[in-house]
């Protein structure tokens, strides 16, 4: 898929020579220098990935406050973020904030289809690749030839631009928390490489709110200790720290503090969908709640949300149906699938041996959308 415009995405941070100037790709033999010994990881997010998508396909919408989203915002556009506009927000209050908002339904299909190219870009430019959710991943880079990494990650920006047409955030450090807060400190459309020198300086002066990962109630406990940076952590004896975050976070905690966190990137492809099936005893009914309190609950264990659910069966007589619906917001509520699978339900009396539902076009749950209908704001 080729972008729609042929102007490159604006980049801040590292990088001095234009994309034009970069070296080509160097052979496999070919030597090289690494900016980053023992192995840069890459961390790489398409800006408001839903918003992106929406601007990328409709030109009407680029340069605009827009969001994406039915009666609450999933997703807004930077445009849209300047005028305090938010994911979470319901729609009638995001166009109070900002009355020349444009809001777009969501699109999953279109969605999962960017996500998939994005995800073939990444799988050029580095052997192992960890998804973080449908629009972000960890890359290695340790077994690609390259000058060094801040070319590297440029031409990785560059050529997602290009054959998406979304525009990315790179980030680049020794480790995940380094490469992550490299590319949150230069969002939008930024690059940044937090390099070793760097990183001596800049770890013990990261606040906890700063950790990705640590929880608020995490961070409570630990701001109640007067434990507020990883330079506090660094000083705390593992015993007390245990008793204040327990035993797998406080280990967690102190490789933070002691430079040893995670760098390894664990190749997962994102999950596209949840599915479960029962065979249909005879003179039974299907178990809708049953079959979408299981659904509810794999969904929420996998921090998703979903908008299209399908349902299939499998008659007596050997025939098929197979229906689906999309949903107004995406949820990861059992009443609301369990209503959306009722509906799609036929009521011909042929009896059903076996019955399938599926759920797709999943959203990352941290975007607050199902947060906010679960307090009512839909």
């Amino acid at each position: 898929m080729g972008a729609t415009s042929s102007d490159p995405p604006p980049r801040l941070g590292v990088i001095d020579a234009e994309p034009e100037a970069l070296v080509a790709l160097p052979s496999e033999g070919d030597q090289f220098v690494r900016a980053l010994p023992g192995g840069p990881l890459l961390h790489v997010d398409v800006d408001a990935f839903f918003a992106a998508v929406e601007q990328r396909d409709d030109p009407a919408l680029r340069g605009i406050p827009m969001a994406a989203g039915e009666v609450v915002i999933a997703c807004a556009s930077y445009e849209a973020r300047d005028w305090g506009v938010h994911a979470g927000m319901s729609v009638a209050e995001a166009v109070a904030v900002c009355p020349r908002l444009r809001v777009v339904p969501l699109r999953s299909d279109a969605y999962t289809a960017a996500s998939a190219a994005l995800f073939a870009v990444f799988g050029r430019f580095a052997a192992s690749v960890e998804a973080g959710s449908m629009e972000e991943a960890f890359l290695d880079t340790r077994a690609t030839p390259w000058a060094t990494i801040d070319q590297l990650a440029a031409v990785v920006q560059r050529s997602v631009w290009q054959e998406t047409g979304l525009p990315v955030t790179v980030g680049a450090g020794r480790t995940k928390l380094m490469a992550k807060l490299a590319s949150r400190s230069v969002r939008p459309r930024g690059l940044r490489v937090i390099q070793p020198a760097e990183e001596r300086y800049l770890r013990p002066a990261l606040t906890i709110e700063e950790l990705w990962g640590v929880g608020e109630v995490t961070r409570e406990r630990l701001r109640q200790h007067n434990i507020r940076t990883v330079g506090d952590l660094a000083v705390v004896h593992p015993e007390h720290l245990r008793d204040i975050a327990g035993t797998l976070m406080a280990r967690r905690l102190a490789a933070i503090a002691n430079g040893n966190d995670d760098a390894t990137v664990r190749p997962e492809r994102p999950r596209r969908s949840y599915s479960v099936q029962r065979v249909v005893p005879r003179g039974a009914g299907i178990d809708v709640e049953g079959l979408t309190a299981e659904l509810a609950g794999r969904l929420r264990d996998g921090g998703f949300t979903c908008t299209i659910v399908t349902v299939g069966l499998k008659y007596a007589n050997r025939l098929e149906h197979r229906d689906r619906t999309r949903l107004a917001e995406p949820t990861a509520d059992a009443g609301r699938l369990a209503a959306a699978v009722h509906a799609l339900l036929p009521a011909d009396g042929v009896r059903v041996e076996k019955a399938g539902i599926t759920v797709t076009g999943l959203h990352p749950a941290d975007a607050a959308v199902q947060l906010t209908l679960d307090m009512g704001v839909a």
